[in-house]
């Protein structure tokens, strides 16, 4: 029994046929390799599929950090330009000082309305729609408006408006005489919104910290409102 051995036969039909000896600790030494190659490849398919969720899962939260880092970098900057606007209001209402052996001042200026930083800056968006490469470029008295408008829910058509302000560099804020054949809107997917306008009187470009779009809808109520830098969109 010790010397116990397999036969292997190989016939072919334009050959003679061959046989082979094999012993039974080789075949099953083959039997057992076959096993272990096989455990082999099941071990590294588990691995590779854990290593795989592992990878989607954190490039899901690499993009979910670059997108709460991008928005914490628009809020730093609301709050820069929100700092300038108090500092330069603050500068503006101080009154200047006495000079020895000069008249007596002159009464006090009438107080104006303190800026409502809230009403300048405040955002809304009813993810009805999306306003992307907003863009501004004011040349002399005259200023030109663009950005794209989408409609997010676009099985249904949105029709509406998008109202332009401007705010000057002391917080007030201006209405412009837009052509509202330009501003309105009815979309099923996306248009281009381009206008130009005329500054309001007394205003030029130095005086202009930015502007303020709000887009409503056919009810007239606002869907989306955003405030833009000029140093941001001026194209």
């Amino acid at each position: 029994m010790n010397h116990l051995k397999y036969s292997v036969l190989f016939m072919r039909d334009d050959s003679d046929v061959r046989r082979f000896r094999i012993s039974p600790f080789w075949l099953k030494a083959f039997l057992y390799f076959q096993a272990f190659l096989l455990l082999l490849s099941i071990i590294g398919i588990s691995i590779g599929a854990t290593f795989w969720s592992t990878n989607a899962s954190l490039r899901a939260d690499r993009k979910a950090l670059e997108l709460r880092l991008s928005e914490a970098e628009v809020q730093l900057e609301r709050l820069s330009n929100i700092e300038k606007m108090k500092a330069e209001a603050s500068a503006k209402g101080a009154a200047p000082a006495e000079k020895s052996g000069a008249a007596p001042a002159e009464p006090p200026a009438p107080k104006t309305p303190p800026v409502s930083l809230r009403d300048l800056f405040a955002r809304m968006n009813t993810a009805q729609v999306t306003v992307e490469n907003f863009q501004a470029r004011i040349n002399g008295n005259e200023a030109t408006v663009s950005f794209e408008l989408t409609n997010v829910q676009s099985v249904n058509t949105l029709s509406g408006l998008a109202e332009l302000s401007l705010i000057r560099n002391d917080g007030q804020m201006l209405g412009v005489e837009a052509n509202r054949a330009d501003l309105s809107f009815q979309i099923q997917r996306f248009k281009h919104i381009r206008t130009v306008f005329t500054l309001p009187k007394g205003a030029d470009r130095r005086d202009v910290f930015g502007l303020r779009l709000e887009i409503k809808g056919s009810d007239g109520k606002t869907i989306f409102s955003d405030t833009f830098p000029l140093r941001d969109v001026a194209s």
